[in-house]
């Protein structure tokens, strides 16, 4: 470890993936520097971004994160939660340089572009900002329609959905400080984004164009509000909350605004929730702490509350357990992808408790897996390789996995959705801030690349 700490002033060159061109300036004592990726510091901003700080240069193939990230614990959760988002940046044994720093700061002007249709900028003031990008999540595709959020430039993007798959971009809306993850119902003319860094989630409508336009004030959530689903029938709504180790619950108002019901602790680094087809129970990916938690929710109040006798499963979950996808024609089943051990793992619902029944062995992935998604036919799961740049397709068996071909995408992949009709997949990366749209072949599942859009 002392050969990878080196207490000086220096600047680390960070070419993590060709075509990330997003620069935040950040100086040392004296000199201004550029990072090929967005920096985010905590604390507030200065001139200085390096004074007094340690710089760690650490390459993926000769450190395991997860170790790191515990000797950080016994050295300060403040030190830990610089480092937490993201191994999915040390990738490719590419060597990085990690800044961790007692009161680091980042320039002021740490954002490019951040303007919405308007003009306005889309650079609101974070309140809980973060060391490295959060996931993106998948596209949500409602009436002909797609959205998806951009991180990097806090804002909502849409698309029209064209009748051959096609993305054409319609317009975009600012959203809170680095927007993760987004929930949309066109029949309900609602959506709900997850603002990682503002702590935030933010409301808004759904015109008959598709358009959105904000609805009321953001609402607080957690600490890193990193995703959520939403139960458009009972009108309740989750978010998982990365960096407070909780969910928050809200009621969907009859205006579309959100009332605060509860906030529960779960496990340490809740990544991802989803709830099952019958929408009695929710089920919580915690990435630090190696665990899947499962949930029962009241039917009237949308509270939660741990089912019994077991509540927390760690076996059939590797490590770092990040999404969480459910089968559309069986129930009972649930599928997660583990970033840490590059697997997916299948599970089966109980349909009286909840619990969960590991269904198999965890399935090789590609390295780093941050998606995963099922057609609506629940024939076919694909899943993202974020650090292999490809997406893994499999064949669905009574429940279990039989890996299929790969297919190349784009820089870092994350989120990943089938459209409703269930001929397009739809891949959202975060380093070429752009969407892969692919078709299925009904027969196989294999995906052919089909075309790209900018978020």
């Amino acid at each position: 470890m002392d050969e990878l700490i080196k207490k000086r002033f220096e600047v680390c060159d960070l070419a993590i993936q060709a075509g990330m061109s997003r620069v935040a300036d950040c100086v040392d004592d004296r000199q201004p520097h550029q990072f090929l990726f967005p920096i985010f510091c905590r604390g507030s901003y200065t001139p200085e971004c390096l004074e007094s700080a340690v710089i760690v240069r650490l390459t993926y193939k000769t450190l395991n994160l997860r170790s790191f990230f515990k000797l950080l614990e016994r050295r300060g959760v403040m030190y830990q939660s610089m480092f937490q988002q993201r191994s999915r940046l040390l990738s490719s044994g590419l060597s990085v340089c990690l800044l961790v720093a007692a009161g680091v700061g980042c320039s002021a002007n740490n954002s490019t572009n951040n303007t919405n249709t308007s003009g306005n900028p889309c650079d609101p003031t974070s309140s809980s900002p973060v060391g490295f990008p959060v996931p993106q999540g998948p596209p949500a595709v409602t009436g002909g329609f797609a959205y998806a959020v951009r991180t990097s430039s806090h804002k909502v993007v849409w698309y029209q959905v064209e009748s051959s798959g096609v993305l054409t971009r319609r317009g975009e809306i600012c959203a809170g400080f680095q927007p993760t993850f987004i929930a949309a119902n066109s029949a309900r003319k609602l959506a709900y984004v997850t603002n990682f860094s503002s702590d935030t989630v933010s409301a808004y409508t759904i015109g008959t164009d598709g358009a959105l336009a904000a609805l009321g004030s953001p609402v607080s959530a957690g600490n890193g509000p990193a995703s959520i689903t939403v139960d458009w029938t009972r009108d309740f709504v989750y978010v998982t909350n990365f960096d407070s180790d909780t969910v928050s619950v809200y009621e969907i108002q009859t205006n579309g605004t959100l009332k605060p019901v509860q906030t529960l602790t779960t496990g340490g680094g809740p990544d991802a929730i989803k709830i099952d087809s019958t929408g009695k129970f929710a089920y919580v990916a915690n990435y630090r702490a190696d665990t899947v938690s499962a949930y029962k929710i009241n039917a009237t109040t949308g509270e939660l509350a741990a089912t019994t006798p077991t509540s927390t499963y760690s076996t059939g979950v590797p490590s770092g357990p990040n999404a969480i996808t459910t089968h559309p024609t069986d129930g009972s089943l649930i599928y997660v992808t583990n970033e840490e051990s590059n697997t997916v793992s299948a599970f089966r619902i109980n349909g009286t408790t909840g619990e969960l029944t590991p269904l198999g062995s965890p399935v090789a992935t590609g390295s780093g897996p941050e998606g995963v998604t099922v057609d609506p036919s629940g024939k076919f799961a694909y899943v993202t390789d974020g650090r292999d740049n490809t997406i893994s397709a499999y064949t669905i068996s009574a429940g279990l996995l039989t890996a299929g071909p790969k297919v190349t995408a784009s820089g870092d992949p994350e989120g990943i959705t089938v459209d409703p009709t269930g001929k397009f997949v739809y891949v959202v990366h975060r380093d070429t801030r752009d969407i892969f749209v692919y078709t299925i072949n009904p027969a196989t599942g294999e995906l052919t690349f089909q075309s790209s859009v900018p978020l």
